[in-house]
């Protein structure tokens, strides 16, 4: 009796279960924003991406919503939507996004008058005056320092170029009208992205996800999508997707990378970083956190372990491949609490031999480029104290006085020490690189390798955008914004 009993009860929660996962796909409609595309998306539920929508969910009772697209974000943010379409991952958080992607977004321009505007750098949008569509966040793409003109269409747009009322118009490239003519030019702000359909990170939006991924592979075997989406099929890039994704792990100790927050206004590195992994066809990548460097060689066997934003050392080459330049840094400088005897620029191995009582910290494992690694190497051990912590962990040292002098990029001892009430001496070093390069670096295996050189393509597509510019401007300080501008167009844009 009692087997039998337990044997029922066995088999009535299994039946619980089958029902309630049942019934949580049997909802009966779907709730859908997006912003209204010509072609794509209109309010009498009509388009490429709604009629693909029918395909995929046929059972379901699809209520679509045309909105700004601001709306529709707000409002899947608030859970009134079960899936948004055509949205960037860097625009949601807390959002579930299939492993298709829905179509490739056309580039965003800034256009301009060439009689009355010269644009050869992307530092130059610096002192020029932009305009965008107010259905639009352009803020975080450009480094202008003047406020927007905020149109409601595209035709004030151009004309506001025409008037002089403004020097660049932003806009995506396929929405440059057919009668401009050879006045206008422009530059790119932001390559091709992949856009996404987002779902609710519940059960209902993960089984909603799982069909997606799916009927999308099965749609394209069957020549649906190439019919459906006509001669925007070969540009939407979905004939070359890749279902059988090699893994690859991405050690890095950038916030944004790790977990995906998107800044509203503000340009960052990691999320450049992520524009260029979501379009690495054919790769699933997984980040993950590493503080100390120095871990970077407990991984050196890992065929598929990439790092981000490295110095190249000689013993870092023998053991990894290095990506083409993906960031710059002005050099390193001296910091002490109290003011050096010594003039500048310091002479680093003169002063620690002027006084033994100086200590110098360091990050074990850290790179400081060639000229200090190589002087590092020769002071004494009571002078060096060298630390496998973070660079957080490590001011922190340095105000606990467990050293008086430190080395850092100047932005990160402004991030670094911003806390602290009192403010440090701070010096160039003698012989120090004026600025350094950082690189992915990935394992010496054929799919390290591979990775690189996939990388390393995608990589070459931002050198020339505005938001590659932009992430890094924005971290350097004001009174070294001309000398980076300098040593970046030098570095990124050789003549």
């Amino acid at each position: 009796m009692e087997q039998f009993i337990k044997y029922n009860s066995v088999k009535i929660v299994l039946l619980t279960m089958f029902f309630v996962h049942c019934q949580v796909f049997a909802q009966a409609q779907i709730t859908v924003g997006a912003e209204q595309r010509i072609d794509f998306t209109s309010a009498d539920g009509k388009g490429v991406y709604f009629e693909l929508l029918k395909k995929i969910y046929p059972d379901k009772h699809i209520n679509f919503k045309i909105q700004s697209l601001n709306q529709s974000i707000e409002d899947f943010q608030q859970q009134k939507l079960d899936i948004i379409v055509g949205v960037d991952k860097y625009e949601l958080t807390n959002a579930l996004f299939p492993q298709w992607y829905l179509d490739t977004e056309y580039p965003v321009l800034a256009f301009y008058q060439k009689q009355y505007t010269t644009i050869n750098y992307q530092s130059d949008l610096i002192n020029l005056k932009p305009s965008w569509p107010d259905w639009y966040k352009f803020t975080k793409f450009i480094p202008s320092k003047k406020n927007p003109l905020v149109v409601t269409s595209l035709q004030a747009g151009f004309q506001a170029l025409a008037q002089q009322k403004a020097d660049v118009f932003i806009e995506y490239a396929h929405n440059l009208p057919a009668n401009v003519g050879d006045k206008i030019a422009s530059v790119e702000i932001l390559p091709s992205q992949h856009i996404y359909v987002a779902f609710q990170h519940n059960q209902f939006g993960r089984k909603l996800a799982q069909r997606f991924d799916q009927q999308m592979e099965s749609l394209r075997k069957k020549g649906e999508l190439s019919k459906l989406f006509g001669r925007e099929y070969q540009h939407s890039e979905l004939a070359n997707y890749i279902t059988n994704k090699k893994k690859m792990v991405i050690y890095t100790n950038s916030v944004s990378l790790l977990n995906n927050v998107p800044t509203q206004n503000k340009a960052d590195e990691g999320q450049s970083l992520r524009f260029i992994f979501n379009l690495l066809n054919g790769y699933q990548i997984t980040f993950k956190s590493f503080k100390n460097i120095d871990q970077m060689y407990q991984h050196k066997n890992q065929i598929n372990a990439c790092f981000t934003d490295l110095i190249k050392t000689p013993k870092r080459d023998k053991l990894f491949v290095a990506s083409k330049a993906l960031s710059l840094f002005l050099g390193f400088k001296l910091y002490s609490e109290q003011p050096l005897t010594i003039k500048e620029p310091i002479d680093l191995a003169l002063l620690l031999k002027s006084d033994h009582q100086y200590r110098l910290g360091t990050v074990s494992g850290r790179s400081y480029g060639r000229y200090l690694d190589d002087l590092l190497n020769t002071v004494s051990d009571d002078q060096l104290l060298q630390s496998p912590v973070d660079i957080k962990t490590l001011f922190k040292q340095f105000n606990k006085k467990r050293f008086n002098l430190l080395i850092e990029y100047p932005p990160l001892k402004a991030i670094n020490w911003e806390q602290q009430k009192k403010s440090l001496y701070s010096y160039q070093i003698k012989g120090a690189e004026k600025f350094i390069l950082g690189h992915v670096m990935c394992a010496k295996s054929p799919l390290g390798v591979k990775f690189n050189k996939d990388f390393n393509l995608i990589l070459e597509k931002f050198y020339h955008t505005s938001y590659f510019f932009n992430a890094q401007y924005q971290r350097v300080l004001p009174e070294n914004k001309t000398k980076f501008i300098q040593y970046f167009n030098e570095i990124f844009y050789p003549h």
